[in-house]
């Protein structure tokens, strides 16, 4: 995947906000209005006139000249007092959101586009009402690299102490979307006491156990992304479901090999052994593996039904490629990076049909599940000309509306009322209802009107179709011809 251009960040009210630009064509037909009848008089004056004298006496009209500074005089006042008004909502002070965001990087790219989308949303709708008066949004991105490869988390706390110290950003979203990067940056928020909300990235189970640990002094710290211990029950209840629709027992893993996969792959292991699944094969093979004919060679002779893959690199698309063409007999699904793309039918020719792969996050393709489902997707990929890819698209931009939702009710930008108003949050949005749990942790499951839904795709005739969590799926999982049923 080539690296998204920068986006720039929203660098002003005029650019990003429709609401001057609502109000002065409000003004001008106020304005307009107003000043008919003396039109009209002035007409009806000139009318009556001669043709033949109107060239000559109309000016000398004394109605006329009373009409025409009545127009004068009254354009006069209203200039100054309507756009006077505009000119005090245009110096409102904003409200300084800083984001942290790996450019470079798929994730960034969703998480970006999130969160300039929900900008723009909410200045145009007016911006913020704290305490009475309403202020626009502006949004500093800075790119913390954290997804490049070598960059150490101390260039990542660098560009967040930037923004803290340097913008004087008043609140924090979006990244840093490494887990071990965003983990050192919790004590740098408890340092300058900065509300945060982690919205891209950042699942691991540490996080919230670090708040859980010593929740006073990580009281700053919010995650409204997502956590992998939900994406795996996810993962073993659609394995559940798949055994009860299929009668399937019998499942393949295959890996990249990381530290990460290597973990959460065990864990999948542990819980589908006890939920009666039998693994009949384990294949970890080096990132970057442009051969994977051995592994699927294996997975065919086990006798699996499930091939379950856990692997980020781009590479995985032509696993996928060769899984199609040796017409291997067990159905891919899993942690997929390269089949959460729009671009992944095209960059497989069609041969990853029938992969089912989590997006994380419900919103990233068509579903009724939520009333905001729908506007959003459609919004997104007019905005942006391409459908959210996964993880970071939807939380991101909710991020926006959470932080609106708390500051609104808070009455203030004030810390600690920002704090308590946040740890009440009960926001309905494109996911569900957004919700955080006593360790600041956003709250998932299957009910959108307590908590959000997470997102299962599987490839069908060159789209992404939902399939799970039932709530919100919009099709049936389908099987290839060689599956036998």
């Amino acid at each position: 995947m080539k690296p998204l251009e920068r986006l720039a960040p929203v660098e002003s009210l005029e650019r990003y906000s429709g609401t001057i630009h609502e109000l002065k064509i409000s003004g001008w037909a106020l304005l307009e209005y107003l000043i008919q009848p003396f039109l009209d008089q002035i007409r009806d004056v000139v009318d009556s006139l001669k043709p033949q004298k109107r060239r000559k006496e109309y000016v000398m009209s004394g109605k006329v000249i009373k009409a025409m500074a009545g127009v004068f005089g009254l354009a006069l006042f209203l200039s100054i007092f309507l756009f006077g008004a505009v000119s005090v909502l245009a110096k409102a002070k904003p409200i300084l959101v800083g984001a942290p965001v790996p450019r470079a990087s798929a994730y960034g790219q969703n998480g970006e586009r999130g969160l300039i989308m929900a900008v723009e949303e909410v200045n145009a709708a007016g911006g913020v009402n704290v305490g009475g008066t309403m202020r626009p949004i502006r949004l500093e991105i800075i790119d913390s690299r954290d997804e490049e490869p070598g960059v150490p988390t101390s260039s990542v706390l660098l560009a967040i102490e930037k923004l803290i110290l340097q913008k004087k950003v008043d609140v924090v979203v979006g990244g840093p979307c490494m887990s071990e990067c965003s983990i050192a940056a919790m004590d740098l928020f408890a340092r300058y006491k900065k509300v945060d909300i982690v919205s891209i990235g950042t699942y691991t189970p540490t996080w919230d156990k670090k708040v859980a640990k010593n929740r006073e002094k990580y009281k700053h710290s919010f995650r409204e992304s997502g956590s992998v211990k939900w994406y795996i029950k996810e993962a073993i209840d659609l394995l559940a479901k798949m055994k009860s629709d299929f009668g399937f027992n019998k499942l393949f893993i295959s890996i990249d090999d990381s530290l990460m996969c290597r973990k959460a792959a065990g864990i999948v292991q542990k819980l589908a052994t006890k939920t009666g699944w039998e693994i009949v094969g384990f294949d970890k093979h080096p990132i970057g593996t442009t051969d994977y004919s051995a592994a699927l060679t294996q997975c065919k002779k086990s006798g699996a039904q499930i091939l379950f893959i856990w692997a980020y690199s781009p590479e995985t698309s032509i696993l996928l490629k060769q899984w199609a063409d040796m017409e291997v007999p067990a159905l891919p699904m899993g942690f997929i990076g390269a089949a959460e793309d729009p671009g992944f039918w095209k960059a497989t020719n069609g041969k990853g049909a029938y992969t089912i792969v989590t997006l994380s996050e419900t919103g990233c393709v068509p579903t009724n599940a939520t009333p905001k489902a729908m506007p959003f997707f459609n919004n997104f990929k007019k905005r942006w000309g391409v459908e959210p890819r996964s993880t970071g698209c939807v939380s991101a931009y909710e991020s926006i509306y959470v932080l609106k939702d708390a500051i609104e009710r808070a009455g203030s930008l004030d810390r600690l009322k920002l704090i308590a108003a946040l740890e009440k949050t009960n926001l309905p949005a494109v996911r569900g209802t957004i919700r955080f749990d006593q360790n600041h942790q956003i709250i998932y499951g299957y009910d959108p009107k307590t908590s959000v839904l997470g997102c299962w795709v599987q490839w069908q005739n060159g789209r992404r179709v939902q399939v799970f969590p039932e709530v919100a799926a919009m099709g049936k999982i389908q099987m290839p011809p060689w599956i036998k049923k």
